[in-house]
């Protein structure tokens, strides 16, 4: 008799968990190259370096790979996701933008406390010409590309050790990759709610909406409140809303539970069950795919602090 769990890890192309990690590293090197390459263009635009560093260094990478080892489709879960659920998705991601935001500011005021210093921030569109340039290229573009490797690839890859454990590593390697010590919450609560909307919907377009929808309200909800003056922004830092910055959180998180919760019973409900963990040493050439990813993004997180605290 067939094994059900072992035919769903094997009875389907995966990606090799050596490519996952290789993957990864080329992405985490792509970074250092296009700041190199920042620092030697200092007049680029940050259209230019976006599409210089997620073109060659993600998508063409993925293109190539995929091109190469057909069928690949089910594991990486390219199928459409299906409409009436997708407007969870949007409300979760409008929900990540807040409560991403306080978890950041509750978590920095602590690297604070302990004589960090936050890298800073690229600043808000400035015109309604700025703000559709960059939902386009620092919101959808990222979105797809990030998506494609952590949750198309990544999470794919990984999931023959268990679907647990796969959007665990996937969104602890997304976090990683975005080099921001300051925005480790936020990076980390949107790569477990892409992780489990691909897994829930069955689609990795359902993660590349949220992930999209979030990034655009990040750069749009800014320049509107700059369109409105200063003193909006300077009242929602104030120390005295604390708590009631901590009530809201704990209050968004509880809906964005709920909406978590209708999407794995709709999943259960169509016979979608998560793979269980499955104890599996890595091979040689998968820990050091992994571990010098790791390495390198760790890396950038340090050099990029002690930059921010000279």
């Amino acid at each position: 008799m067939i094994d059900p769990i072992q035919n769903r890890i094997e009875g389907i192309p995966r990606p090799s968990l050596t490519a996952a990690g290789l993957f990864v590293l080329l992405a985490a090197l792509g970074q250092w190259a296009t700041s190199a390459l920042e620092l030697a263009l200092p007049g680029a635009s940050v259209a230019l370096l976006i599409a210089l560093y997620y073109v060659p260094f993600v998508g063409v990478p993925l293109l190539l790979y995929a091109r190469r080892r057909p069928g690949l489709g089910e594991a990486m879960r390219l199928d459409a996701p299906p409409a009436l659920p997708m407007l969870s998705v949007a409300l979760l991601a409008l929900m990540s933008v807040y409560v991403a935001s306080a978890l950041s500011a509750l978590w920095g005021a602590g690297l604070d406390a302990l004589g960090f210093h936050s890298p800073g921030s690229l600043p808000p569109p400035q015109n309604e010409r700025e703000l559709i340039s960059s939902i386009l290229l620092s919101a959808a573009l990222p979105a797809v590309a990030e998506e494609m490797l952590f949750r198309g690839i990544v999470l794919s890859a990984w999931e023959s050790r268990g679907t647990a454990l796969a959007i665990g590593v996937s969104t602890a390697l997304f976090a990683l990759l975005h080099a921001n010590l300051y925005g480790l919450p936020a990076f980390l609560l949107v790569g477990a709610v892409a992780g489990f909307a691909a897994w829930a919907l069955h689609s990795v377009y359902a993660a590349i909406a949220y992930h999209t929808i979030y990034n655009a309200a990040c750069l749009a909800i800014p320049y509107l409140l700059g369109q409105r003056g200063e003193a909006d922004a300077g009242a929602a830092l104030s120390g005295s809303m604390m708590l009631s910055l901590a009530l809201e959180t704990a209050m968004l998180l509880g809906m964005m539970a709920v909406l978590l919760t209708s999407l794995w019973l709709r999943a259960r409900a169509r016979g979608v069950e998560p793979i269980p963990r499955i104890h599996r040493p890595l091979a040689y050439g998968e820990r050091l795919a992994h571990w010098s990813a790791a390495l390198v993004m760790i890396a950038s997180i340090v050099i990029i602090q002690v930059l921010a605290n000279r």
